[in-house]
């Protein structure tokens, strides 16, 4: 008794890239209602609606062989309803006819559907994720990590146990310079990602977040020899104690690391020349606390930076007024002008010591400041030049 056509299991077609079919086994002609022989070398659109179509080029868009498993719908030469398949495609190269298409299909139905649906989603994530402007990578290792082992033998076993990338984008290609042809999924992962010692800080760190970390730090290598600065937002897949695999995104911060070096060493430059003006200077804010002070000032006011915070200007220098008439007299300085002088008392380094004050206003950040300059002089301040000071003063208030 044969079998009805309906029942058939498995049906093969042949297709060549230019569009044309090459061959058709008599069970799917069957299946279809064909005669034997009569789609070859019909175009696919005989036998394929357009959306299998679609899903046909893309396969013969792929870089890789295969087998790749896609859901497919068959065209009925009676006209009735297509024939729903799971089909396991391979890519090969025909002497005659190029590149060619191998389609083995099964009815849906079986087990093979739930292949052709992780297909097809895994796919869809795959295209989001390479068409995605971020640098994403997944690394796994041939040898899972030991997470219950000492935080040194993990990382010795992060750069050792087989690392590999399981899939990164197009955009990681780019980040790292990859040579011209080459697919950076296929290349070492030590030759971007080599065992030093601020990678291995890197590493501690996601060790010590249970590998879940956003703008983690690492040191890295393109593929032109200059070594970048990147940020690493990483997620692991942890069973048990054992690390399959950990993936996320990366940042070059490269410019704004070599900003930040800037920066900081323009700081200290600033600080050591400030440190060396000879003159005493003092930074106060409208409270009369000390927000900085020069070697110079901690020398003439005898105190150290460690007990700056509990003291005020009041306890460190004698004004011939008050701090907010000061703040006064110093708005009004028009710039490029000489600076007023205000003879003062340090009442810390004896009752003979006085000094000449000048001073600047700063706003930081919305706050207004005064920079105070002090130069020693020896002897009292005269009764007279003291009050002659403060009445100056108060008239400018």
């Amino acid at each position: 008794m044969g079998k009805d056509a309906t029942t058939v299991t498995e049906m093969t077609d042949i297709l060549c890239r230019d569009g044309s079919i090459l061959h058709v086994c008599p069970t799917q002609e069957a299946a279809m209602g064909l005669a034997a022989g009569e789609m070859t070398g019909a175009p696919w659109s005989d036998i394929y609606p357009l959306p299998s179509r679609e899903r046909l080029e893309g396969l013969f868009a792929q870089t890789r062989p295969g087998p790749h498993v896609v859901r497919l719908d068959l065209r009925r030469a009676t006209g009735g309803p297509t024939i729903s398949t799971t089909a396991v495609a391979t890519l090969y190269d025909d002497a005659n006819h190029g590149a060619c298409l191998r389609l083995v299909k099964w009815r849906q139905g079986g087990s093979l559907d739930d292949v052709a649906r992780l297909a097809e989603e895994n796919e869809i994530l795959s295209s989001i994720l390479a068409a995605s402007d971020d640098a994403g990578w997944c690394m796994e290792w041939r040898e899972p990590l030991d997470l219950s082992a000492p935080e040194q033998e993990i990382v010795r076993q992060v750069f050792e146990n087989g690392p590999r990338w399981r899939f990164c984008n197009d955009a990681m290609a780019r980040l790292y310079r990859t040579p011209e042809g080459e697919d950076f999924n296929l290349r070492p992962v030590h030759e971007t990602f080599q065992r030093s010692p601020e990678n291995e800080t890197f590493v501690r760190s996601l060790i010590r977040a249970n590998f879940d970390v956003n703008g983690a730090p690492s040191r890295d290598l393109r593929y032109d020899g200059m070594y970048i600065e990147v940020e690493n937002d990483v997620r692991g897949h942890i069973r048990g104690n054992r690390l399959y695999r950990m993936w996320g995104t990366v940042r070059d911060v490269s410019k704004h690391a070599r900003r930040a070096a800037g920066l900081r060493e323009e700081i200290d430059t600033l600080r050591s020349i400030i440190e060396a003006v000879p003159d005493a200077v003092l930074v106060v804010d409208r409270d009369g606390a000390i927000l900085r002070i020069n070697l110079a000032a901690e020398e003439l006011l005898h105190v150290t930076p460690d007990i700056l915070p509990e003291r005020n200007l009041k306890d460190l220098i004698d004004l011939p007024s008050g701090l907010s008439a000061l703040f006064s007299s110093t708005a009004s300085t028009i710039p490029r002008h000489p600076n007023r002088i205000f003879p003062v008392g340090i009442p810390g380094a004896g009752s003979n010591l006085r000094a000449e004050l000048t001073a600047r206003p700063l706003t930081l950040r919305g706050n207004d400041y005064l920079v105070l300059s002090l130069r020693p002089r020896m002897g009292s301040a005269g009764a007279g030049e003291t009050r002659d000071s403060l009445v100056k003063l108060r008239a400018e208030r």
